[in-house]
C-alpha cells in the first residue's frame, strides 16, 4: 500500500484547487488539493510540504498545518493507497501552473465538485465544512468505478 498526503489550502472564504495533468495514474483532469506519494525516509509532514510546492508552487509551514483525515483508498479488498489530508490557511507564495497541476482559487461555498473523482463528491464536502474523520474508499479498479464510502472517527493515524 502507497502513503500520501492532500493538502486543503484555504484563503478567507476560498478554496485552492488544481486540475490534474500529467498523472495517468489517478485521476488525470480531475480537480483536488495538491499532494502526492511519500517518499522512502520522508516523513508524512515531509510529503506534505514538498509535494504542494512542486505541485503548486506554495511553500506550508509543517506547524500550522492542521490533520483533518485518513482515507484508505481500495481496490476491491485491496488497501492501494493511505491518504493523510490536512488543512492549511497560512502558507507563502502564489499558486503556479505546473507539470502536476492547473491551480486556481474556488469559492468555499462554490467547489465544482462534479469536477472531482466520484469518491471526492462524498468526502471532500464534510472536510471543508470542518469535519475529522477517517474512512475506507472502496472502488473496483484504481480510482474507478466507486462503489462505497465507509466513515470511521478520527484517528489520525
Amino acid at each position: 500500500m502507497k502513503t500520501a498526503t492532500l493538502a486543503l489550502i484555504i484563503r478567507k472564504n476560498e478554496i485552492l484547487l488544481g486540475r490534474k495533468q500529467g498523472s495517468p495514474e489517478i485521476g488525470e483532469g480531475t480537480l483536488n488539493g495538491p499532494g502526492g506519494k511519500q517518499e522512502p525516509g520522508e516523513s508524512i509532514l515531509e510529503c506534505l510540504v514538498r509535494e504542494t510546492k512542486e505541485e503548486v508552487g506554495i511553500l506550508l509551514d509543517p506547524t500550522k498545518v492542521e490533520k483533518c483525515a485518513v482515507i484508505t483508498f481500495y481496490v476491491g479488498e485491496t488497501p492501494d493507497f493511505k491518504v493523510h489530508v490536512y488543512r492549511a490557511d497560512t502558507f507563502s507564495g502564489e499558486p503556479i501552473e505546473t507539470e502536476s497541476m492547473v491551480p486556481a482559487w474556488y469559492d468555499i461555498t462554490d467547489i465544482p465538485f462534479e469536477r472531482m473523482l466520484e469518491s471526492d463528491r462524498a468526502w471532500f464536502p464534510k472536510l471543508v465544512q470542518g469535519a475529522t474523520f477517517d474512512a475506507e474508499v472502496y472502488y473496483r479498479e484504481r480510482a474507478k468505478d466507486f462503489l462505497s464510502i465507509k466513515f470511521h472517527p478520527f484517528t489520525g493515524e
